[in-house]
């Protein structure tokens, strides 16, 4: 079992470029489909999400990292406040479950 985050779709280059957003582990993240896909490529089967929680931009704007890529990108970067708010609902942690190769053959 593991968690991490994940994407539901695309962030903005502004974002994917920025080195707070990397920090923070948002500009870093997957799509939800590459990742579960990696977990397969890795070897692993029965691979399914468990659960799933999308973190709201307010959630965001509470995290230190978060709100210094906020202000990165809506003041130096000239992003408006309603094209941040389109990424909204576009993170989640999933946490997913995945079996070995060596258990499912027994």
């Amino acid at each position: 079992m593991i968690s991490d985050l994940v994407l539901l779709k695309e962030l903005p280059d502004v974002i994917k470029n920025s080195a707070a957003a990397y920090v923070g582990c948002l500009s870093g993240a997957l799509m939800k489909d590459k990742y579960l896909e990696a977990i397969k490529v890795a070897g692993f089967g029965e691979v399914s999400v468990v659960e799933e929680t999308a973190f709201p931009i307010e959630w965001i704007t509470d995290d230190p990292a978060a709100q210094a890529v906020i202000k990165d990108t809506i003041e130096d970067l000239k992003i408006s406040p309603e094209q941040l708010k389109d990424i909204d609902g576009s993170v989640v942690s999933i946490k997913v479950r995945a079996v070995k190769p060596e258990f499912l053959e027994k």
